[in-house]
């Protein structure tokens, strides 16, 4: 994994952590491709569909 997913992956897990929902955190991430956005739901067990 790209270290830049690494960091990804911490922030939102910590964002989740505190309540926020999966899709409204990835709405501070737009340049974030379907494939980067897959390895990190796949990273952090999340099963949500964004829509």
């Amino acid at each position: 994994m790209m270290p830049i997913l690494k960091i990804a992956c911490r922030v939102i897990a910590r964002r989740r952590a505190s309540g926020e929902a999966f899709e409204d955190i990835m709405k501070d991430y737009p340049l974030m491709t379907a494939e980067q956005i897959d390895v990190v739901k796949k990273e952090l067990d999340i099963h949500e569909n964004l829509a």
